[in-house]
C-alpha cells in the first residue's frame, strides 16, 4: 500500500521502481497476483483503452483520500461518482476518493462484509440488527448453529458455489457472521481470496469479561465442567490455531492487538471497523451509525436488540479478575495506542 500504481500499455523506461508499480494488466493487481493487499494512495492512468468495468476496479483499489489521475477521456466516468470532486492538474484531471465505497459486480459477488469477531462480543446482536436493514442480507437467526456458515474455518473444502447458496443477492450487500475468524489468522488469506475488498467488522470487549462470558457459554451448552479459575490456570499458548483447539482458549482469544495487526497485513484499515462491545450497549444509535457509514448504506433509527445474555448470572470474583490484569495489560496498552482510543477495560 506504499507504491503508486501506474497503468500503462507501453513500457516506461527510467521510472523509479521503488516508488511506482507499473502494470498493463489491472486484473493482476486487483486479484493480488503482484501486489498484496491491492490498495494504493495514488493511481495514474496512462492507458487510453480502459472500459468502465476496469475503471470501477481502479476506484476500488484506491485508499480513502487517495488520488487517481486520468485524461479527459475518463472525466465523464469519475464525474458521475457521488461526493467526488474533479480538478484539473496540468495534462491530467484528478479526483480524491472521499470514503471506502466499493463497486460490486453482479457476476463476481460472493460476500461483501463479514462480522469476524470476537466471540461473546455482541456479534449475534449486531447480526440480528443489521439483518433488518432493507439493503442488507445477513442471517440474523440468534441460534449460531443456523446463522454461522463457518466457510473459512470449517467448510472451505465445499467451495464458493456452496457458500453462495447461503445468500440472497437481491440485496445491495450480503454479509456473513463468524466470530471465531478474528482469532484464526490462517483464514485471512482465504477471505482475501474470495474477495480482497471484503469489509470486516470486529467487536471487542474487556478481555477478562469476554473470557468469563465464553466460559459460561461453554459450561451452559458445551459440557465445560472445570471452574473458570481452573480453566485459565490450565491454559497453554497455541501457535498453530484451529477452530477446534481454540475452543477453550479463554485468555488467548483476548489478545486483540496481536490479532488485529495480523489482520491488517491482509486488509487495509479502511476496510476494518473496530467496535467496542461496551459502547454498543451504552450508545447503540451512535455505534450503529458507524456501521452504516462503514457499509455505505442509509441510516435507520430503531430499537436495537441485545441478545445472548448468559443464563448464569454469577458475577466474576474480583480476586480472579485482578489476577488476570497483568496477562492482558501490555496487549491492551498497545491496542489503545493503535486504535487511538482509551478503553475502560481492566477495571473491575
Amino acid at each position: 500500500m506504499g507504491k503508486i500504481l501506474v497503468i500503462s500499455k507501453t513500457n516506461i523506461e527510467n521510472i523509479d521502481r521503488d516508488k511506482y508499480h507499473v502494470t498493463n494488466n489491472i486484473g493482476n493487481e486487483y486479484n493480488c497476483r503482484s501486489v498484496n493487499p491491492p490498495f494504493f494512495k495514488q493511481i495514474i492512468i496512462i492507458d487510453q483503452n480502459i472500459v468502465d468495468y476496469d475503471l470501477k476496479r481502479i476506484y476500488n483499489m484506491l485508499l480513502i483520500n487517495g488520488k487517481v489521475y486520468f485524461s479527459k477521456k475518463y472525466k465523464q466516468f469519475f464525474g458521475t461518482l457521488s461526493n467526488v470532486t474533479i480538478s484539473e492538474n496540468s495534462d491530467f484531471f484528478q479526483c480524491t476518493k472521499p470514503d471506502n465505497k466499493i463497486f460490486t459486480f453482479p457476476s463476481k459477488r460472493i460476500v461483501e462484509f463479514i462480522i469476524i469477531g470476537v466471540q461473546r462480543g455482541a456479534t449475534t446482536s449486531l447480526a440480528k440488527n443489521l439483518s433488518q436493514h432493507s439493503d442488507i442480507y445477513l442471517n440474523g437467526d440468534v441460534d449460531p448453529r443456523k446463522s454461522e456458515i463457518h466457510y473459512f474455518d470449517l467448510n472451505w473444502h465445499k467451495c464458493n458455489d456452496w457458500y453462495k447458496k447461503h445468500f440472497d443477492y437481491g440485496k445491495a450487500l450480503v454479509g456473513d457472521k463468524s466470530p471465531d475468524l478474528f482469532t484464526l489468522s490462517s483464514t485471512f488469506p482465504l477471505i482475501q481470496k474470495v474477495n480482497p475488498f471484503t469489509k470486516l467488522i470486529v467487536t471487542l470487549k474487556d478481555p477478562i469479561y469476554r473470557a468469563y462470558s465464553a466460559w459460561k457459554m461453554m459450561s451452559d451448552y458445551f459440557g465445560e465442567t472445570r471452574s473458570f479459575e481452573d480453566c485459565v490456570k490450565d491454559e497453554k499458548p497455541i501457535k498453530n490455531r484451529t477452530f477446534f483447539n481454540m475452543t477453550t482458549q479463554y485468555l488467548q482469544r483476548g489478545l486483540y492487538y496481536k490479532q488485529l495487526k495480523e489482520l491488517e497485513r491482509w486488509f487495509p484499515k479502511q476496510n476494518i471497523l473496530i467496535l467496542i462491545s461496551e459502547e454498543l450497549d451504552k450508545n447503540p444509535d451512535q455505534e450503529y451509525r458507524k456501521v452504516y457509514d462503514f457499509l455505505n448504506v442509509k441510516y435507520i433509527k430503531k430499537d436495537y436488540l441485545r441478545i445472548h445474555e448468559s443464563k448464569n448470572k454469577e458475577k466474576l470474583d474480583k480476586k480472579t479478575y485482578d489476577s488476570l490484569k497483568s496477562y492482558f495489560k501490555k496487549d491492551v496498552d498497545k491496542l489503545e495506542k493503535h486504535i487511538g482510543k482509551k478503553l475502560d477495560w481492566l477495571q473491575y
